[in-house]
């Protein structure tokens, strides 16, 4: 009778046990999709942090923008060096690579005229994510000293 009632007590231990460590792995389960979902949302804003970073690069750089007696103004590019910007990033790409990494930079002349001028294009061959960033403005044409809309766009390639 004694070594029944052992038993059965030696069967209640175990099955607590068992139900214990059923539990705890039931609760690393659920912590290790919650960290990995926790991951995957920093990296999505890690990659969009990014894009932007490399849009404002690009809309501010010096050699674009628009200045009238040493003030520069904002939002605004200046179309003749606009022209003569994108032959100069061909032949420093290196330069322009560590600012601008793998990235595709397009101008588009929306009003009151269609144009538009490839500024810098750098793709990535076999990439994962491609986000593009369009930021409004100002195209300055200081021959005719006309302004005009215009969106730059910016396309950011990564693996």
């Amino acid at each position: 009778m004694h070594n029944k009632k052992s038993q059965v007590q030696m069967m209640e231990t175990i099955a607590v046990l068992f139900i214990f460590f059923v539990l705890i792995i039931l609760g690393f389960v659920f912590y290790a999709k919650v960290l990995k979902g926790n991951i995957e949302i920093e990296t999505e804003e890690s990659v969009q942090l990014n894009a932007i970073k490399i849009a404002q690069r690009a809309s501010f750089l010096p050699e674009l923008q628009c200045s009238e007696e040493n003030i520069v103004s904002d939002n605004c590019i200046d179309i003749i060096k606009l022209e003569a910007a994108s032959a100069i990033m061909e032949e420093n790409e290196i330069h322009y690579y560590d600012r601008l990494s793998f990235s595709k930079i397009t101008i588009k002349e929306v009003y009151p005229d269609e144009n538009e001028w490839m500024l810098y294009d750098r793709p990535l061959d076999d990439y994962s994510n491609k986000i593009t960033t369009n930021i409004p403005i100002s195209l300055l044409d200081p021959i005719l000293n006309t302004n005009s809309f215009g969106i730059i766009s910016v396309e950011t390639f990564l693996k």
